[in-house]
């Protein structure tokens, strides 16, 4: 009886039990659905099933809001499978379907006991987001490669108020061997081009093209707003761009005229434009003579005898920077100012079209510190007077620097590592050529004598005096021929110096026009048959082009 009475009593409360879970799942059911309709009510109120469409086509518009938000960038096997799990999720709230829902069972699972057409909507959505998902990768690959072009494009662009720049500056960085090479590579993009894509507003970049997809995402939203500023800056620099196609047109147009000032500015964009190593020196000036064709620039050059010259060596690992020895110090040196005068030569032909500099004369120097004394010092070490077809059929990349420059009468130490001066053999003039530049005689002559107007004889005795000066502490003996008799000489120096010493015929014409070839011929015979070293023509007015041309080639030199 006992162990009916305790059967009795499990079975009772099984019972309760029973009830109580049948209960509280009906109550969570209850709230469930309550919940359910509470959701669907605020999302799907009054939506229209179209029961005449399948599922998928009736329910685009929230499979669509699921696209939108896929990760192109997602590679889990189970992404698109958790997504379309979401999707049927929030289908089945807009269809009212709440005993159809997967929830968070997994997709397979519930392929298993979901109705046909709802498989079958599974399925559907699934090739969908597969096939969305890989449009937005190549969507995504297009964004990166047009942000990438739009760097680019913010990389590459010039202030155009840059273009009228002059940028003169000194060498910084260290001076490595392989800097020869690139001094003797000519520009890939000569100046012309640049300037005829001025002129003519070429050089204006386009704008960039708003991304356009089917779809709007948050990254193209972004990548379409930095395009729109870049373009914008576009639009401000019209005006400039505009401003540069008069002012380089104005220059071309006055250098095609020989006018002085357009042909100086001209030639200074020229060799502003030259691409020269960092470590390298771009200080220069220039001048031109109009009437004869004459160009003149004086450039820095950089100081490789009293800097230390490194080479890349390849290491197991890595690439190291050594000083090069004596071997390649004697190769290197003597070669990098031919070269830099050979390049700029090269560069200024190679633009002149037109043809306007008949002669062209390139001196370089070098500032540095003089080891004796501390003191920062400015030498002439090279210089060179050469015509158009001399430098243009040069091979500057298979040349060898020094022999080039003194096949070509260039003055400069030779194979020397050291800073040898030389003579520039045409200067810049900043002065008038008809007054005296020496102190001594200006005190003498007064400063506004005007030596082109002096008498004939006076003004070769004061040529004879200013040598005679000149000469005084080497021990120099300085005679004036007589007029009637001087066999085409005006004065002689004796100058006992073993080396530099010898003897000098010099020659004074009082012109004010141009000394032509025949003068310089002319003294060139008489330093042949008086037996003398060099011979001396000393003007007051200026030499042409052959004169130069002539002179660089005899023992004979201009003033």
């Amino acid at each position: 009886m006992a162990q009916l009475g305790i059967l009795i009593i499990v079975g009772i409360i099984w019972l309760v039990y029973k009830a109580f879970e049948g209960a509280s799942k009906a109550s969570s059911t209850y709230s469930n659905n309550q919940k359910f309709n509470q959701e669907r009510q605020s999302k799907y109120a009054g939506r229209f099933i179209d029961t005449t469409k399948s599922l998928f086509e009736r329910n685009l518009d929230i499979i669509d809001s699921f696209a939108v938000q896929l990760d192109s960038d997602s590679y889990r096997s189970y992404y698109i499978e958790n997504k379309t799990r979401d999707c049927i999720n929030e289908i089945c709230i807009a269809e009212g379907s709440s005993s159809i829902r997967p929830e968070s069972a997994y997709l397979s699972t519930w392929k298993t006991r979901a109705p046909s057409n709802w498989v079958e909507l599974s399925n559907q959505i699934e090739k969908y987001f597969s096939k969305k998902k890989d449009e937005l990768r190549k969507i995504a690959r297009a964004i990166d490669d047009t942000r990438s072009k739009l760097h680019r494009l913010e990389l590459e662009k010039i202030n155009p108020a840059a273009f009228k720049e002059l940028v003169k500056k000194n060498g910084t960085g260290e001076i490595m061997i392989a800097d020869l090479e690139a001094v003797l590579t000519p520009n890939e993009k000569s100046w012309i081009e640049t300037e005829n894509a001025l002129i003519n507003l070429n050089s204006v970049p386009s704008a960039l093209p708003l991304f356009e997809s089917g779809i709007k995402t948050h990254d193209i939203e972004r990548l379409n707003k930095e395009i729109s500023l870049y373009n914008d800056t576009l639009t401000a620099d019209i005006e400039v761009h505009e401003q540069n196609a008069k002012f380089f047109s104005r220059i071309f147009e006055g250098y095609k005229k020989k006018e002085k000032d357009s042909v100086i500015d001209r030639i200074n964009f020229i060799v502003n434009d030259i691409k020269l190593p960092a470590s390298f020196p771009k200080i220069w000036e220039v001048d031109f003579d109009p009437a004869q064709s004459i160009a003149i620039v004086e450039t820095g050059l950089p100081d490789v005898v009293h800097s230390q010259i490194l080479k890349e060596v390849q290491l197991k690992c890595s690439i190291s920077k050594k000083p090069i020895n004596q071997k390649e110090a004697k190769e290197f040196i003597p070669n990098v100012h031919p070269a830099v005068i050979l390049r700029v030569a090269y560069e200024i032909f190679a633009n002149d079209t037109e043809g306007i500099i008949k002669l062209l004369v390139i001196n370089g120097w070098v500032e540095y510190d003089d080891p004796k004394t501390g003191v920062k010092t400015k030498t002439y070490t090279a210089s060179l007077v050469a015509e158009r077809e001399q430098i243009l059929v040069l091979n500057l990349k298979k040349l060898d620097p020094l022999t080039a420059f003194i096949n070509l009468k260039g003055k400069t130490a030779g194979k020397l590592i050291d800073i040898i001066p030389v003579t520039p053999m045409m200067s810049l003039n900043k002065k008038d050529k008809r007054f005296i530049e020496t102190k001594e005689v200006l005190d003498r002559l007064g400063g506004e004598t005007n030596l082109a107007a002096m008498d004939w004889q006076d003004f070769e005795s004061l040529i004879a005096e200013l040598f005679e000066k000149e000469f005084a502490d080497k021990g120099a003996e300085v005679k004036v021929t007589q007029a009637s008799r001087d066999r085409g000489v005006d004065a002689v120096v004796f100058d006992p110096d073993p080396i530099k010493g010898g003897k000098f015929i010099i020659q004074a014409k009082r012109y004010t026009n141009t000394v032509d070839v025949s003068a310089v011929r002319d003294l060139c015979a008489v330093v042949k048959k008086e037996g003398a070293s060099r011979g001396i023509l000393v003007t007051t007015s200026s030499y042409g082009a052959d004169a130069y041309t002539f002179a660089q080639n005899e023992p004979i030199t201009l003033l």
